[in-house]
């Protein structure tokens, strides 16, 4: 009888004549990354029992709300820098990792400003916390994010198991320690909001020298388009920034800080449950980049059609034992079990059409993600603005699924309906 191994590649072989897809490759990748997930989300799951059992909901509230406040001010700079690192070393320029670096650093500038503005007016409100919660977050988060372009780097290598292993399981399990830590020593807001950014500006500065030293990436190679499109992505992004954090500030503003951590303990395992869709579009994109257009348009139903299962029955699982998981792991949060069950119905679409996404960003089709993430983001916050102020928390959830589902819908629309020709 053949080995396990060799009974495992033909079985992936002979998959693909269905799949359309070199199962082989993401398998291969797919691994790594399905590892690091796991070891990540059993942190990051630790992390939010401690959390539910030992933290005032008002203080988690005020704690999220920092972290949605300064993810909003970093979306004023090179936000999209990742991405063209990621397509520029992909095509053999290794120089976009230190060209990316400092420019992101440049271009950071409105993000300080904005910070020492907000702080100043959180101060002015009596505040103290709040506006050095932010000013905290806002002078270290330019180094976190420039020094996270070395998983992007990696990314474009295709070396998806030091990416996993940096980036998925060092990163996430030293400052998912030290948060742990400090909740179990206080439960000062600002504590928790300095550990969480400290650990993970060191931890990635960190990483950050590990992979230039191991790859000694040639600085003068470089991409003259990279921060062009970088710019173009950044700047594609604003809209979607604000609206990806924009929910936080709503709740805590309108709700109650108690309510926000609610919220996000309902959001937070379907959001787990997506993270491999992230890995997954990153093997996507790699493979992409240098495939024909034909090629791709040829296996993308198969490629839907696979992950349209698996995504019902990720989620058929999910509605099925959430009831089960919150009465075990954060009794205390038992209210957000019916809002984390609707919440997940959202999975369906952002898993299912990943590769249409994936597509956008690997043929750089700057016009399609320009109407792609105008479209999204006025959709996503005109519907989270109306929903939380119509049926607070239930309005927010149904809004944020309705949204998913139109940005899918989009993406897929444009996938077969290009602004122009697709290049090969």
């Amino acid at each position: 009888m053949p080995p396990l191994k060799d009974r495992l590649y033909r079985l992936l072989r002979w998959s693909e004549k269905y799949t359309k897809t070199d199962m082989v490759y993401l398998a291969s990748g797919g691994f790594w990354t399905t590892f690091a997930q796991i070891v990540a989300a059993a942190a990051v799951l630790i992390f939010a029992i401690v959390v539910g059992r030992f933290l005032p909901k008002e203080v988690y509230g005020e704690y999220k709300y920092v972290l949605a406040a300064v993810a909003i001010l970093s979306t004023f700079s090179l936000s999209g820098i990742g991405s063209a690192v990621f397509q520029s070393v992909a095509r053999g320029f290794d120089g976009a990792l230190h060209e990316g670096f400092w420019a992101n650093i440049r271009w950071s500038a409105l993000v300080f400003l904005g910070a020492f503005a907000l702080a100043a007016y959180y101060l002015m409100q009596g505040n103290a916390t709040l506006a050095f919660g932010v000013l905290i977050g806002g002078c270290l988060s330019p180094f976190l994010t420039s020094a996270n372009l070395a998983g992007a780097f990696l990314g474009g290598k295709r070396d998806f198991a030091r990416s996993s292993i940096y980036f998925g399981i060092i990163e996430t399990l030293l400052s998912v320690g030290a948060l742990i830590v400090t909740v179990m020593l206080t439960h000062d807001v600002l504590a928790l909001v300095a550990v969480y950014f400290l650990s993970n500006t060191l931890a990635t500065l960190w990483l950050y020298r590990r992979v230039t030293r191991t790859y000694a990436p040639d600085t003068s190679k470089t991409d003259p388009g990279m921060l062009t499109y970088g710019k173009h992505l950044s700047l594609i992004g604003i809209l979607g920034g604000i609206a990806s954090n924009i929910d936080q500030l709503l709740v805590f503003h309108f709700v109650g800080p108690a309510e926000l951590a609610v919220y996000n303990f309902a959001i937070a395992m379907p959001d787990q449950l997506k993270a491999p869709s992230k890995a997954l579009d990153q093997m996507i994109q790699a493979r992409f980049v240098g495939r024909p257009q034909a090629h791709i348009e040829s296996g993308m139903a198969n490629k839907v059609l696979v992950l349209a299962l698996a995504s019902v029955v990720l989620v058929a699982l999910y509605i099925f034992a959430a009831p089960i998981l919150y009465d075990i792991l954060f009794p205390r949060y038992a209210d957000a079990i019916p809002y984390s069950q609707v919440y997940a119905l959202s999975l369906l679409a952002t898993i299912t059409l990943t590769p249409t996404t994936s597509w956008l960003s690997a043929k750089k089709r700057v016009r399609e993600q320009y109407v792609s993430a105008t479209a999204i983001g006025l959709v996503r916050i005109a519907l989270m603005v109306s929903g939380v102020l119509i049926a607070g928390l239930w309005g927010l959830i149904i809004a944020r699924v309705l949204a998913r589902l139109f940005a899918s819908g989009l993406n897929a629309f444009l996938f077969y309906h290009p602004l122009a020709p697709a290049e090969e």
